[in-house]
Formats: C-alpha cells, sequence, structure tokens
C-alpha cells in the first residue's frame, strides 16, 4: 500500500516523508508530502472526512478499497481532522515542560528530534504578539506549522501550544480561537510602579486595597517562612508594597480567567512577573500567588525576575551563586503554597545555571527558549552562502537601533565592523553577532524572508541537524546529561 501510494507521487513530483505515516482511527491514514518547497498533507481513506481544496486526487483504488488525496493544510482542514482524530494540542500532565520558539516555522519537525529523547513536554507553538507583529504571522499559522511539524516527524505524543506574553484581550481571544491550550499573561503593563514612592504614599494608596489583599498583608506579615538556605521573614512594607504594585495585574488576570473558563473546558495559565527591570522579590511572588488561590484561580506558573541580566541570546549575566540563593527561596515558596511550578524566560542559551535550575526545582519547571533556533537558520546560511549572509549582516547592522527598541540588549554599533569576518569560524559565536542577528530577524524577514525560507528547503536535512544538535544541547544541560 506505502509502495503503491509513494510510486504515484513521486511520479507527480511529490517527495513524502517516510516517518509521517500514521493510522486516524480505523480507515484513515495520514502523511507529509512536499513538492516545489510547499509542504502538504495526503490522506489515504475510505471515510468521507469533509476536507477543502484538493490539490492532488488520485480516484484509482490503492488498496483495500482506499483512495488517496494531498490537500493544502488550511486552519479549516487541520480543525476537522483535529475534531476527528485529536491531533491539536493539549494541556501539560508533566512536571517538566520546555517551549522552543519558531519564528519561521520551519523548525518543528527538527526541535522535537530532540526533545523526543528526555522526560520533558514539549510547548512547541510559542509566540508573541510582538513576535507575529515582526514576522507578519498569527496565532493560527504558527499552530499549523507546529501541527505539520508534528505530524512530520511522526510524533505521537502529547505537546502544547502557548500564547505568549498576552498583555490585552485582543490576542487572548485571537489564542482561544486559534486552539491554544497555554496563556501566558504579560502583567508589565498592568503593574503600579512602586520604585519611587515613599513609605507614606504607600500606605495612601493602600487604603484603596481590596479585602483580599489586606488580609494577605495581615496574615504574612511578620511571619518567618522555611524557604531558601536560611528561612525568609516577610516584611510587611514590602509585602504593602507588593499588594500596591500587583493588585491592579491581579484584577487583569481574573478577567482573563474568566473568559477563558467561559471558552474553554481546560487550559494552563502562566503568569509572567519577569518583565523590566525590577527583581522579584518574596514578597512579589508570596502575594500574587497567595492572591490567585484565595480568588479561586488554578494557574500552571509563575516567571519571576531572577537577579542577573537574562539578555537574548547570550549565557546567563550575573552570579550564579547568588541566582541559586533566590530561586531556591522562590521554590520552596511554590511548595509552601503549592499547586503551581515557576518558570525561566529568556532560557535561550543560558547554559551557565541550567544545571543549578533544574536541580534546584526537582526538575519540576517549565523553560522557554525564543530564537534560538532562528540563529542556527543563520548559522547554516553563514556555512552555505557567504555572500548573501553578508547581505543579511548588513541590513541588521543599518537597522540595529530600531531593532533594539523591542529587546533589552547591550550592543551598539560601535560594537560592529562594517564587514562581516567571513573566513572566521569563531565570528558567528560572538555574543555581539549573535546578539545582532536575534533581535533582526523582523527586518530580515520583512526584506529577505523568501530568500531565506528558500534557502533552508533547499538545505532542509542540515538546517534540522542544526537546530536539534541545539536544542538537544539545552536540554543535555537541563537534565544534567553531560
Amino acid at each position: 500500500m506505502v509502495g503503491n501510494v509513494s510510486s504515484v507521487l513521486k511520479e507527480s513530483g511529490f517527495q513524502i516523508y517516510p516517518d509521517s505515516l500514521r493510522k486516524l482511527g480505523e480507515n484513515t491514514y495520514i502523511f507529509v508530502v512536499k513538492k516545489q518547497k510547499e509542504k502538504m498533507i495526503g490522506i489515504l481513506s475510505n471515510d468521507e472526512l469533509k476536507l477543502k481544496e484538493p490539490y492532488f486526487s488520485e480516484n484509482k483504488k490503492i488498496s483495500d478499497n482506499l483512495q488517496f488525496n494531498v490537500y493544502s493544510f488550511t486552519f479549516d482542514n487541520y480543525v476537522t481532522l483535529n475534531g476527528r482524530f485529536h491531533i491539536g494540542p493539549t494541556i501539560c500532565r508533566e512536571n517538566a515542560s520546555f517551549g522552543t520558539g519558531d519564528r519561521l516555522g520551519l523548525a518543528t519537525a527538527a526541535q522535537l528530534d530532540a526533545l523526543k529523547k528526555f522526560n520533558v513536554f514539549p510547548i512547541l507553538a510559542q509566540q508573541s504578539p510582538r513576535e507575529l507583529v515582526k514576522t507578519n504571522r498569527d496565532f493560527k499559522d504558527v499552530l499549523l506549522k507546529v501541527v505539520l511539524g508534528v505530524l512530520e516527524t511522526g510524533y505521537i505524543g502529547h505537546y502544547g501550544a502557548d500564547a505568549d506574553h498576552i498583555k490585552d484581550e485582543k490576542y487572548l481571544l485571537e489564542g482561544i480561537d486559534a486552539g491554544y491550550t497555554m496563556y501566558t499573561l504579560d502583567l508589565s503593563e498592568q503593574l503600579f510602579d512602586v520604585s519611587g514612592a515613599t513609605p507614606l504614599e504607600i500606605k495612601e494608596k493602600a487604603k484603596t486595597l481590596s479585602d483580599v489583599s489586606r488580609k494577605i498583608v495581615e496574615d504574612f506579615s511578620g511571619k518567618s517562612l522555611n524557604v531558601g538556605f536560611g528561612g525568609h521573614l516577610v516584611s510587611e512594607d514590602e509585602l504593602l508594597k507588593s499588594a500596591v504594585a500587583y493588585e491592579a495585574a491581579m484584577k487583569f488576570v481574573e478577567k482573563v480567567n474568566d473568559i477563558l473558563k467561559e471558552k474553554l473546558n481546560d487550559f494552563d495559565l502562566e503568569i509572567s512577573i519577569d518583565e523590566g527591570g525590577k527583581v522579584t522579590t518574596l514578597e512579589d511572588h508570596l502575594f500574587v500567588a497567595e492572591y490567585l488561590h484565595r480568588n479561586g484561580i488554578h494557574f500552571f506558573s509563575i516567571a519571576p525576575k531572577f537577579p542577573g541580566e537574562f539578555e537574548k541570546a547570550i549565557d546567563y549575566v550575573g552570579d550564579v551563586n547568588e541566582f541559586e540563593r533566590e530561586l531556591k527561596k522562590h521554590y520552596d515558596l511554590t511548595k509552601l503554597i503549592g499547586g503551581y511550578k515557576l518558570s525561566l524566560h529568556s532560557g535561550s542559551d543560558k547554559f551557565s545555571i541550567y544545571k543549578v535550575f533544574s536541580q534546584t526545582t526537582e526538575k519540576n519547571f517549565h523553560i522557554k527558549t525564543s530564537g534560538t533556533s532562528w540563529l542556527q537558520a543563520v548559522n547554516l546560511i553563514y556555512k552555505s552562502d557567504k555572500e548573501f549572509y553578508r547581505e543579511l549582516y548588513k541590513i541588521a547592522l543599518s537597522n540595529l537601533e530600531e531593532s533594539k527598541k523591542s529587546y533589552k540588549v547591550l550592543i551598539k554599533k560601535d560594537d560592529f565592523k562594517d564587514e562581516p569576518e567571513l573566513d572566521n569560524p569563531e565570528f558567528m559565536i560572538r555574543p555581539e553577532i549573535k546578539q545582532l542577528f536575534h533581535i533582526s530577524f523582523g527586518v530580515l524577514l520583512d526584506l529577505k524572508g523568501k530568500e531565506i525560507k528558500d534557502m533552508l528547503y533547499d538545505y532542509e536535512k542540515e538546517h534540522y541537524k542544526m537546530v536539534s544538535d541545539n536544542i538537544e544541547n539545552h536540554l543535555k544541560e537541563i537534565f544534567y546529561e553531560k
């Protein structure tokens, strides 16, 4: 049967991905094919699936009265298949989870090749509204490319989809409509800035706090918590400051949770309090977690802002021992309060702290990477087409100041030469070069997106290996298998 299908497809110019063939239900098989740099799905069935937009039809019976067609993998076709056979994302039921962003929509199969080797739940569709705008994509397109990658590999395990850095109802509803299973709420724009407030101003502002917030301050002020390496005495002043800073943001979380519960049967909710320059205090974490629990809001994870710098594309910058001490406090607090895990954002390439993070959290964590797979695409271009790489380098450099507006990095124009070092293998791993390309994906895809994607299709095997090896290097450090 498979041989007959392959023969017919080959005659019509299709390439089949052999690992993709899987059985769905009693009388249906699905597989992934590629023709002229476009990937589609093949369906072999005697069932009426009511899929739309057939690209190729074969009316002959292959075997067992099965016929097959090739379809564009549109969102309507995905919804139809998922409704019948459940090929879409699910919520996370595992202790350890790992998110992999894919800005090009070409790397899921390679990422899964690494992820499936470890005891970790993969969250494969992970994009923020900022990244969607910069890549001219939407949540539906991101999910479609992920599902196609999952089908291509033949992976039959569960995986998640994260609508990342949600700040407003518009993108929340778009994520829901696309069928995402995880929602990361970015509270940075909902916070009251207490950095310059005097104690008197804090007390005046505290008069407007809700009864729940007041009770949290009353219950925990002066209480000794058995967390970290030496315990922690909860400061009334700090906890009051946390309540003033975060209460409005908690109202936003309540609103989002109500919308999600109305529209979805189940979902994972992550609370991001890691944006901005302020390191998350234990009182901040305590207030947020207690407020949500007392208001009946179940959440999947909290992402604190840890000490040190988590810049894009480079390793952790800071005192690893200090990081470990603060991490231990926050993790112990999760066990005291219960019901959620810690999340590490900007986790790409933070090799010096992976083992500490994994050990301290007892492998109960969520880690987000973003952009590290995109850099592998750039590395491939550097190795395969130096002149094209030179062109991309010059575009990135000329747009550096604009690209920096969206990301916290310390690089500046003076850090770079006008021309890249095309004959120096060490050039690509320099921190400033990695950061330059990491933050420049938007302008590069705007101006050279088709050429970049065409090249990655032509060098698909090499691209997949580079992406898979990179993700596997992350996971080996996280699960300390090196």
